[in-house]
């Protein structure tokens, strides 16, 4: 039996969930593959960069002009032999496929918060993604809060649903401001030495951007030297320029990110729902306070270490930006929280239980274990 992995989302400026496939690589290849023979399917011929040359993993490209939908059922598919275990980690698996599939589901957002996409993107999603689910031999989720929204939303029993915890890259950890990666990630995104608040990730609707803008613009009424880095992709709307204390820095590298998350004063990430928040246990790995509000997997990324907002409410968020910047003793009691908290959390034990789910789906007997 094969294992065949959807690479689609392994690209030059991958996100969230590109980079989890590629820390599970990064890991099987210091550990062992979950199967001798290994196939990554990618769209991107710049994605053979994320994949490490090992005995037994190789990689082909299809498809790199197709769209994602012709991508999977013309390009993955046709790869996709009888006895293959397929491994989809983006939510979706080809439809022509029947085979056995560990399928990991990262959020329930078309449903919990429906009103961050438009009607043709739920209609062209939803039923895909609950099509998957019932298809799968197991499926992997973040966090709990995720698996409860999948058993509900799709109606797949939870006995066929684990929670894997991701974790964070070793070199996501705390640095010194003096430290060179902190430096170069400085002088990257154009705040030398000012003290900066950051944003990772897409400027999504249920991220509550204009209230991180309008919490900044308060506090910097008497901090203005402060700066405020949105990092991610380059996402259609507006945002102040640098004469309002405001970084647009678009998709950096990952070195760029951890200086970056080791610099500053904290990560805002004030999200409406989560399937688990990555950037918030990089965040607290690296000795960074995170502003995040209390609902959904937050929770659990987060623990007791962020400051959590029960609300978008921007003075609420002003406050939370005034005692991080000024009150060193309270920012230290929130860096010590999260040390403790994302000990928990490890790109080691992430590898191993996605790993132990992919053999238990290899070898058993029904297409649904």
């Amino acid at each position: 039996m094969r294992l065949v992995i959807d690479g689609q989302r392994l690209t030059e400026e991958r996100t969230g969930v590109g980079r989890c496939l590629e820390s599970l690589l990064a890991e099987w290849a210091l550990t062992g593959l979950p199967l001798a023979e290994t196939l990554v399917v990618l769209r991107d011929p710049r994605g053979r960069q994320r994949v490490p040359q090992i005995d037994g993993l190789s990689t082909k490209v299809v498809g790199e002009r197709w769209s994602g939908l012709a991508w999977e059922c013309f390009g993955l598919a046709r790869e996709l032999r009888p006895d293959d275990l397929l491994f989809a980690p983006a939510n979706l698996v080809p439809l022509p496929w029947r085979g056995r599939t560990v399928l990991v589901i990262y959020d329930t957002l078309p449903w919990v918060v429906p009103e961050s996409f438009s009607r043709l993107v739920r209609w062209r999603f939803g039923w895909r993604y609950r099509l998957a689910a019932h298809r799968a031999s197991r499926i992997l989720v973040p966090s709990q809060a995720t698996a409860n929204d999948v058993a509900r939303v799709h109606g797949v029993p939870l006995g066929r649903i684990r929670v894997t915890y991701p974790g964070p890259e070793p070199e996501f950890r705390p640095l010194p401001l003096n430290a060179p990666e902190v430096i170069e990630a400085r002088r990257h995104v154009g705040v030398e030495s000012s003290p900066y608040f950051l944003f990772v990730g897409k400027r999504s609707r249920r991220r509550n951007v204009p209230a991180i803008l309008k919490a900044f613009a308060s506090h910097r009424l008497a901090h203005p030297g402060d700066r405020l880095v949105f990092v991610g992709p380059d996402d259609p709307g507006e945002l102040p320029g640098p004469a309002d204390g405001t970084i647009r820095a678009g998709h950096v590298s990952e070195p760029i990110l951890r200086g970056l998350l080791a610099g500053a004063i904290a990560l805002l990430y004030p999200s409406d729902y989560e399937g688990f928040g990555l950037p918030v246990v990089e965040a607290l790995a690296s000795g960074c306070p995170v502003v995040t509000l209390r609902n959904s997997a937050l929770i659990e990324a987060g623990g007791n270490a962020p400051w959590y907002l029960d609300s978008t409410d921007a003075p609420a968020m002003a406050v939370a930006l005034r005692i991080l910047a000024t009150n060193a003793e309270e920012r230290q009691k929130c860096i010590a929280r999260g040390f403790a908290h994302v000990a928990q959390f490890s790109r080691a034990r992430f590898a191993h239980e996605v790993k132990t789910e992919l053999i238990k789906a290899a070898t058993s007997s029904s297409l649904q274990a």
